[in-house]
């Protein structure tokens, strides 16, 4: 009866909140920005387009691939997952056009992408992903640096600090928390949110043994909130009276930014990224029918709803425009794609 009386608590406190069995957070529904544009197909795309996904937003690549494909119904687009592949080695091998990434490239996978291909890849933002650290509501923390957060979860400490921080002193907390130990809860690296933790905070590496290992951030949130020295990650948005996010820098002695949707889309928040697709497109040449749909469909208001369902935050408006606007075909040159391709067959 206790477990149940302190679900139905949180659940009071947190009224207008939900939680959605098809998505991993529960917040105030975020509203679109009314200037992100509805979907309309420029003309109707066929022939076939191949992607290559991360298996942590698969779910979501689904979904834009289901919406594409009702609105394109000569269009056969296939989705290639390879475990715990990042859907990066597919596009190399020249398997699919278009690669669809938790995470940006980097300098090293854009030469290997250049060494094959002789151009760099098409980089497109499609949504943006965000964590927040929550600790006790009792707790006088008023900031955590990225390297604080990696010497209290990570067993490499690979941002630098030589010690580990196990108790709360160890941050600037004084008085009676000075000895208090950091107690830690989370998810396991194989979950979304614990695969964006480990790559954010810890570089890569991996979780030591202690974490308490949650089914999903509102466990996490309701145990932090039952231990005063608690302290746990999950998506933004769980905030309950028993707990509150903390203020996030980049590194120590920068500015702490709250966790809010507004400063995950600016890129103000630190622990956040971008999901991208990334297309093998050479430059200076107009994009074909099927790759450009897909991209105009994710950045449209149906493929920003579907990623907000998801649990994840829309890109903002004024990048939408810019990118919708190149990755748009005028008519003429739409016609003569299509008088080219009756030629060839």
């Amino acid at each position: 009866m206790r477990s149940v009386s302190v679900i139905l608590g949180c659940v009071i406190a947190t009224a207008g909140l939900f939680l959605s069995p098809s998505t991993t957070w529960a917040q105030v529904q975020l509203k679109l920005d009314p200037n992100i544009p509805s979907y309309l197909p420029q003309e109707l795309a066929s022939g076939t387009l191949s992607i290559s996904v991360a298996e942590t937003i698969k779910p979501l690549v689904r979904t834009w691939v289901t919406g594409l494909t009702l609105r394109h119904p000569q269009l056969k687009v296939s989705v290639i997952s390879e475990g715990s592949g990042n859907g990066l080695a597919a596009l190399l091998e020249h398997r699919t056009e278009v690669a669809a990434m938790a995470r940006r490239l980097t300098a090293v996978e854009i030469a290997e992408f250049v060494r094959e291909y002789g151009y760099e890849p098409s980089e497109v933002p499609v949504a943006t992903e965000a964590l927040a650290v929550y600790v006790h509501k009792d707790n006088p923390i008023t900031g955590l640096a990225l390297d604080e957060l990696d010497a209290m979860f990570c067993r490499e400490r690979q941002r630098g600090l030589r010690y580990d921080v196990d108790s709360w002193g160890l941050v600037g907390v004084m008085d009676e928390w000075f000895e208090a130990p950091v107690e830690l809860y989370g998810r396991s690296g194989k979950s979304g949110v614990g695969y964006l933790f480990r790559e954010e905070v810890c570089k890569g590496g991996t979780f030591i043994p202690k974490i308490v290992d949650e089914h999903g951030s509102a466990s996490t949130v309701l145990d932090v909130g039952a231990n005063q020295y608690g302290i746990g990650f999950g998506a933004i948005g769980y905030r309950t009276s028993l707990v509150k996010p903390v203020p996030i820098a980049s590194v120590k002695g920068g500015r702490y930014v709250e966790p809010t949707a507004q400063t995950a889309m600016d890129g103000s928040y630190p622990l956040r990224r971008n999901l991208y697709l990334y297309i093998a497109k050479p430059p200076k040449t107009p994009p074909t029918r099927p790759p450009a749909e897909l991209i105009r469909y994710v950045l449209s208001r149906q493929g920003q709803q579907a990623a907000i369902d998801f649990g994840y935050f829309p890109i903002v408006s004024t990048e939408i425009t810019r990118l919708i606007s190149k990755w748009s075909m005028p008519p003429k040159l739409a016609q003569v794609q299509t008088s080219d391709r009756h030629i060839v067959e």
